[in-house]
């Protein structure tokens, strides 16, 4: 009878150790799910009050240095305004423009 009762008690804390590490696992993966949602907010929020970046291609300048002498041109990626609209606010035009056709 000694091996009967050590194998069920063992069986019991086996589960319960699959019950535990499952519910640790679910807790973990709802704390990174809030986190990465809090992220995504609060970069939205960031798109919405400043909605352009820099340029990436004149750093923001809006001009290039000729590679001889003194001369500047236009950046041809922001049509020299250094200034280009973030991918966040994108996603935030979409969502209104599609709110807007929606109401119609």
């Amino acid at each position: 009878m000694p091996i009967t009762a050590a194998t069920s008690y063992l069986s019991a804390a086996t589960q319960s150790s699959e019950l535990a590490a499952a519910v640790h696992t679910a807790g973990q993966v709802a704390t990174v799910a809030l986190i990465v949602t809090v992220c995504i907010a609060f970069y939205l929020f960031t798109c919405l009050v400043w909605p352009f970046g820099k340029c990436r291609r004149c750093k923001g300048a809006g001009k290039f240095k000729s590679p001889f002498g003194n001369a500047y041109r236009h950046c041809g990626k922001c049509d020299g305004s250094g200034l280009r609209v973030r991918i966040g606010r994108h996603v935030i035009n979409h969502i209104r423009a599609t709110h807007r056709a929606g109401d119609k």
